[in-house]
């Protein structure tokens, strides 16, 4: 079967962040065999000699639009310019394979990353995940069932641990079958607001919900293998440190679903374990999560994590380059 490049399939509506400006780039690295798809990116900060702590990034688009360089993930990337090195993951999108084919992906992607930590200039002990909506969900789950063998697929790539030490998630589900219940119950509102253009695009109606698409079944009509599917499933007492932020005006996804995450990961692990931020009239895809202000907060939360709340990198924020964008 042929296969259409993700980047082909919509660089046209979402340009690419310009990999030219970075100091040094290792691009389409193929992470596993199953598809062209399967590859990604690694930029280096101009500063430090590695090995660097990595931030790992996986795009939004309701895992059915979206590549690795989209100029959506701009604010996401801002960790390279701050003593990081970025990978930046391109997975198979629904119209190649459905669920779990994503999450197989994502991990087999960390896994490539920790197997080739030396050659790659690596911390292999400092892996981040971050995520924006359907990717946030990709994050969460790589944070709660690292090196679980029934959340994986261990024939696909590299043989390696896929723990991650942080996660950070942007307006993302996690609990299907309610999330699916909210896209119906908003219909008439997102359509008004033109939200349904997001990552639900028809809502839960019959087959044309983005989560029926991905999973391949309905989460309304399957319940228990939705539980089984859904992030908030996994918590347990090894869960990373989680940042998890949410627009309260979100009509595509939920506030909900990320306070759900933080009360059931602050109930098994304790206070400080898992962190919320919920921003008062902000919509799904907010500019004030992807503002600088709040970019600073969470390289912050990174920060702590991984030097001790010293970087000794970090300096002001600047916007990165879009090709074809002055």
């Amino acid at each position: 079967m042929s296969v259409t490049l993700n980047r082909d399939m919509f660089l046209e509506t979402e340009p690419e962040i310009d990999v030219s400006q970075f100091r040094k780039v290792k691009l389409d690295l193929q992470y596993a065999q199953e598809s062209p798809n399967q590859i990604l990116d690694i930029w280096y900060p101009d500063e430090g000699e590695g090995p660097y702590p990595v931030v790992i990034l996986f795009h939004g688009g309701g895992f059915g639009t979206g590549h690795k360089r989209s100029f959506y993930i701009s604010s996401m990337a801002q960790p390279v310019t701050q003593g990081y090195a970025v990978a930046t993951v391109e997975y198979r999108l629904y119209n190649e394979a459905i669920w779990p084919a994503q999450l197989i992906d994502s991990k087999a992607a960390v896994r490539y990353l920790r197997a080739h930590a030396e050659e790659l200039n690596l911390n292999p002990e400092k892996f981040a995940v971050w995520g924006n909506s359907a990717g946030g969900c990709a994050t969460q789950l790589l944070a709660l069932t690292a090196d679980n063998p029934e959340m994986d697929d261990l024939s696909v790539g590299e043989q390696a641990s896929s723990k991650v030490q942080a996660a950070i998630a942007w307006y993302s589900v996690n609990e299907f079958i309610s999330c699916e219940q909210f896209t119906a119950d908003t219909a008439e509102a997102r359509e008004s607001s033109g939200a349904f253009k997001g990552m639900v695009p028809k809502d839960a109606r019959g087959s044309e919900s983005a989560l029926v698409k991905v999973l391949g079944f309905n989460p309304l009509i399957y319940p228990e293998k939705a539980v089984k599917a859904s992030p908030l499933s996994y918590v347990d007492k090894n869960c990373p440190p989680m940042l998890l932020q949410h627009g309260k005006n979100d009509l595509i996804v939920d506030s909900k679903q990320s306070v759900y995450m933080y009360e059931k990961v602050t109930q098994i692990c304790g206070e400080g374990r898992a962190q919320l931020d919920l921003f008062e009239g902000e919509p799904h895809g907010s500019q004030k999560i992807k503002a600088f202000d709040n970019v600073n907060r969470c390289l912050d939360f990174l920060d702590e994590i991984f030097w001790n709340g010293n970087n000794p990198y970090r300096k002001p924020l600047e916007p990165l380059k879009i090709v074809g964008q002055d």
